[in-house]
């Protein structure tokens, strides 16, 4: 088994009526360390998993910084269709 990279022992989740979640993460001997934060959604919460607790796959850390400065973005074409008089 691999060692892990983070240095928290356990994660609490508190889900709330909206849909919102508390995240709380433990660091394994410093409680200065523990890391407490809100999030709006199960997406959220993922994140925070991700982001604490794990490594991106691969590609993955790539798609969310977005394309890189100076890249052109596609720029969005009217459907094809008949004139419109």
């Amino acid at each position: 088994m691999a060692k892990k990279k983070h240095h928290f022992s356990h994660t609490h989740t508190e889900y709330h009526h909206d849909g919102s979640a508390t995240i709380h993460h433990v660091h394994e001997s410093d409680p200065k360390k523990d890391v407490k934060h809100a999030v709006e959604d199960l997406d959220g919460v993922h994140d925070s998993i991700q982001d604490h607790l794990g490594s991106p796959n691969e590609g993955e850390a790539e798609a969310n910084a977005g394309p890189a400065q100076g890249t052109p973005q596609p720029t969005q074409l009217p459907m094809p269709g008949p004139a419109v008089a």
